[in-house]
């Protein structure tokens, strides 16, 4: 490791993390690809998926290595955080097109579905019991993590930092569950229509995105347990929180397009249905 004294930012020296995680990558689409066209391809993904999650993980040792030696300048840490912004947007855009996706079957069913939405046959999920409280755990737990923030900001954390921590990562853990339960469940499978398509995508999609801020929050808070932030160096705990206020918010545009509105729920209470005003088939 060294420093350039040619420019402001921190040049690591090489690294094989880089070309691992290349290889790893372009390994788990061909086994996806593999397993489309049914060709036995598990073993593969398993395998590639295991390396890549190691490879990852010695990857961000070696960088939080460089932030306790000190050599992240002020200008690597802006370029660290317009880099999560810009991955956030990213993350916006792609749920934006699982939602062009629903709403573009919503509005204009076609003469396949009927021209019904929800398509005949398909019994939808009460949006007031599963998805209802599995919006307030991540609303709750939007709460706790921002206690964390703003505290954190102002001053070293204190005891209930790590307590509204373990509470936010609570609310991640009963939000899976809560939804693997749901799944479990349901009527309708992915294969079921396009509702059926767009809705387990869009909602396992962010179940993903749960998990992996799950696992995000509970490595920030053994890092914070051991000590590695300060009011003028936690990055990387901003950075999961705000992560975790993206799946947040996502999930509330979900329960209320998906499950509310969509779902049925909005045309049952007040009379009116997302396919009334499509002209006859």
């Amino acid at each position: 490791m060294h420093r350039n004294p040619f420019t402001r930012y921190y040049v690591p020296g090489p690294s094989p993390w880089p070309l691992v995680v290349g290889v790893c990558c372009n390994s788990l689409c061909v086994s996806l690809v593999l397993w489309m066209h049914r060709m036995q391809a598990e073993k593969l993904f398993l395998v590639t998926f295991l390396v890549l999650g190691v490879t990852a993980t010695l990857w961000w040792t070696d960088v939080l290595r460089e932030g306790d030696m000190g050599v992240q300048t002020q200008h690597v840490l802006k370029s660290y955080r317009d880099g999560v912004g810009l991955f956030i947007f990213s993350e916006i855009m792609f749920f934006f097109s699982f939602f062009w996706a629903l709403f573009h079957n919503c509005l204009s069913p076609s003469g396949n579905l009927g021209c019904e939405w929800p398509p005949l046959g398909i019994r939808t999920l009460d949006p007031m019991s599963t998805a209802l409280f599995n919006t307030f755990l991540l609303i709750s737990s939007g709460s706790f993590c921002t206690y964390v923030h703003n505290t954190i900001r102002k001053q070293c954390y204190d005891s209930w930092c790590l307590v509204n921590m373990l509470l936010t990562i609570t609310c991640g853990v009963l939000f899976l569950l809560g939804q693997g339960n749901e799944y479990f469940f349901c009527s309708f499978s992915i294969a079921d229509s396009v509702y059926g398509s767009t809705f387990y995508m869009l909602t396992g999609f962010h179940g993903g995105h749960v998990m992996v801020g799950t696992t995000w929050l509970i490595v920030s808070f053994f890092r914070m347990w051991r000590g590695h932030f300060s009011k003028d160096r936690h990055f990387g705990l901003e950075a999961c929180l705000w992560y975790w206020h993206f799946v947040d918010v996502v999930w509330l545009f979900v329960w209320l397009i998906a499950y509310f509105w969509m779902g049925g729920s909005f045309s049952d209470k007040f009379g009116l249905s997302v396919s009334a005003s499509m002209p006859n088939c």
